[in-house]
């Protein structure tokens, strides 16, 4: 008798932990309602150092997908790709400098937004 209720125990204690609940089931990620871009792209002059943000486009594509970063005054960068995930490459045209096209650049994201790609891009003047 005390071996089968042995068993009957040990059988239960493992059920129960086999079905017990993870952290992540009693903290559940809790998202912000914040837009947040995948690009975020400094131009600056290689000679100079100085930041250029008049007189520039700069198109993000990726596949199908093409758009042209906008320029944020107050932090002189260019933003874009605003919560899509991709693969971008990034093609900068000036007047006043050298047509600038870049390496594939990976936008991930995490469980509630992209994760933002800060970079910085040195022009050369014509």
């Amino acid at each position: 008798m005390k071996t089968k209720l042995f068993i009957i125990v040990i059988s239960t204690l493992i059920i129960g932990a086999s079905s017990c609940k993870t952290d992540d089931d009693f903290n559940p990620v809790i998202c912000t309602t914040e837009y947040v871009y995948g690009l975020k792209i400094t131009l600056k002059d290689i000679d100079t150092d100085a930041i250029i943000t008049e007189g520039v486009t700069i198109e993000a594509i990726d596949g199908p997908h093409q758009e042209t970063l906008v320029l944020s005054e107050s932090s002189n960068s260019f933003y874009g790709a605003g919560e899509r995930a991709g693969t971008y490459t990034l093609t900068i045209t000036s007047l006043d400098y050298q047509t600038y096209v870049s390496d594939p650049i990976e936008v991930s994201r995490d469980e509630c937004h992209v994760i933002t790609e800060t970079i910085e891009i040195l022009l050369q003047s014509n």
